[in-house]
């Protein structure tokens, strides 16, 4: 921090531009009209069996009547998964529950028909700016079991006897600015460009598919974070009550907002975002068994993939640099094949998921090198045993992740509570507003090496302002309850237009040890300087994608 500048000055002013920034999206759209009937769309199939199975997945998981209803398109029959007509009240709980559980969904008033197979010669088939798609992850186990053919924006769609194939592609321009240069002298601007593909394509009705997701990033700055990566690639195989995917995939467990404890199937690709919520794809035969009382995935995870970090000039990094040759406990090394096993079920409000993992632990350990400039990544072989729990009431979330470890010196458990609690129709506006209260346990205390989160508090709240553009933001202070450090963060997003998003991020460390006094003590590895390397590293990120 550079002198007369006061940390708590330093965020005043970029918190307030942030603030700034987001109060202008959603200038001018408190006043919208509200739809007085809706109905929810899940999607749609040319299998009227996964159609039907769907749905009634859905109504157990919702609470609500769900059901299949046939289109005809250019000779072929396609199956809606929809609600019925409910009141707007009604659709927002099923939104936030659909939310909550990651499953991908519309909203369009009760008078729109909006048909399945878009074509440019059936404009009513596109989105409307009343028919906006949320797109998010679907939840493990669940939507795999039944890939929708999606109502999309950005799809090209071929229809050719049986086969559904659609290919879609974004291209994003990213700037990122710092405040302070960096402890080691890096540069306080870099931008970057990135292209992500999905290709989908389905046969069989829709028994089987194919997904294949390429990303390449190149950056200004950061020569580590120029990279290249298969997100997915993997065939899908959908039986009476079975799936099978084989290929590189991602899966998600977790259910609170600001730290994914029990998320453990994927590796981190840590030179895209310091929150952990990029992944690398990881190579896995999946099988999930369908059954009343729950469902058993079941996974064998073929080979390990080491953790990306920010290179010398790259922000956002420890003291040292990552050496590119990893170190691991097991004699296969990073060929070493993995194990894991998830029960998932819902019962009633609650959605539960119990989990087993036994492999090469995705976090490493660090062991300095020799000529003492440069860390090591050390991979041991762990056990870890989790749970992860969300129970929905009206406009209360409760959520909670616990696990226990082996692996990294003695067996240590931890956990994260939280609750949310939506405000729907902020002040007689379509502003919804969702308080975030979270809690994060760690035993190991300031000796977890691989987590900031060993007693920390979160206040967050998440904005929807229900708009046209999908104007959405997330504001959160991380607080540590036995120390002084604070994270301040606020991520928001909204389209530009049918094909284009433009989304800020930025992030603020405050009241941790500084790096300079580190380096000048040589306790580069203490628990007090845990934050030092962060201390400068106050950023406003701002990126643009379009969508073809």
């Amino acid at each position: 921090m550079k002198p007369g500048i006061s940390v708590s000055t330093v965020f005043v002013v970029h918190a307030n531009k942030l603030l700034a920034i987001v109060a202008l999206f959603s200038l001018g759209l408190m006043s919208l009209p509200v739809q007085a009937d809706e109905r929810v769309v899940f999607g749609s199939f040319r299998s009227e069996e996964n159609a039907e199975n769907w749905a009634r997945r859905l109504s157990q998981m919702f609470g609500q009547s769900v059901s299949s209803t046939a289109h005809e398109l250019e000779g072929v029959v396609w199956y809606r998964v929809q609600t019925s007509v409910v009141s707007q009240s009604e659709a927002d709980l099923i939104v936030r529950q659909a939310q909550a559980s990651g499953v991908s969904y519309w909203r369009m008033s009760a008078d729109a028909d909006l048909r399945i197979g878009a074509s440019e010669s059936s404009p009513v088939e596109q989105p409307s700016l009343v028919e906006e798609q949320v797109r998010l992850q679907p939840p493990p186990g669940i939507t795999a079991r039944e890939p929708p053919v999606p109502e999309s924006t950005h799809s090209e769609t071929t229809l050719t006897d049986q086969t559904v194939q659609r290919t879609e592609y974004d291209v994003g321009i990213e700037a990122r600015g710092f405040v302070e240069d960096g402890f080691a002298g890096q540069d306080r601007y870099s931008g970057s460009l990135s292209l992500e593909v999905e290709h989908y394509r389905s046969w069989d009705q829709d028994r089987q598919s194919l997904t294949f997701t390429p990303f390449l990033r190149v950056d200004s700055q950061d020569s580590d974070r120029t990279h290249f990566d298969v997100r997915e690639l993997y065939w899908t195989r959908v039986g009476e009550s079975w799936d099978l995917h084989v290929g590189a995939r991602r899966v998600f467990w977790g259910v609170t907002e600001f730290h994914h404890l029990v998320d453990i199937i994927n590796q981190t690709d840590l030179v895209e975002n310091i929150d952990g919520e990029d992944k690398l794809g990881q190579p896995m035969v999946q099988l999930s068994l369908v059954r009343d009382w729950g469902i058993v995935d079941i996974f064998a995870l073929l080979g390990h993939r080491e953790r990306t970090f920010p290179g010398s000039d790259g922000r956002l990094r420890g003291p040292f640099e990552v050496a590119n040759d990893a170190l691991y406990e097991s004699g296969a090394e990073e060929l070493r094949t993995d194990f894991a096993v998830r029960w998932s079920n819902h019962i009633g409000p609650f959605e539960l998921g119990i989990h087993h993992f036994s492999g090469t632990s995705r976090d490493p350990m660090f062991v300095q090198a020799p000529a003492g400039r440069e860390l090591v990544p050390y991979y041991p072989i762990i056990d870890q045993t989790g749970v992860d729990a969300l129970a929905i009431t009206g406009d209360w979330a409760f959520k909670f992740e616990g696990m226990t470890r082996s692996g990294f010196n003695d067996r240590y458990s931890a956990f994260n509570v939280g609750l949310e609690r939506t405000f729907v129709g902020l002040f007689g506006s379509v502003t919804d507003l969702g308080v975030v209260l979270e809690y994060m346990y760690d035993e190991r205390d300031e000796d977890a090496f691989n987590t900031f989160f060993e007693h920390d508090v979160v206040l967050g709240g998440r904005f929807a302002f229900n708009d046209f553009a999908d104007t959405q933001a997330l504001f959160g202070v991380i607080s540590d309850t036995e120390n002084s450090d604070i994270i301040y963060s606020v991520e928001a997003s909204r389209q530009l237009g049918p094909t284009w998003l433009v989304s800020l991020e930025g992030r603020v460390f405050q009241g941790g040890r500084s790096a300079e006094r580190a380096i000048q003590t040589g306790r580069f590895f203490d628990p007090e300087f845990k934050s030092a390397w962060l201390q400068d590293d106050d950023y406003v990120q701002i990126e643009f994608k379009k969508f073809f």
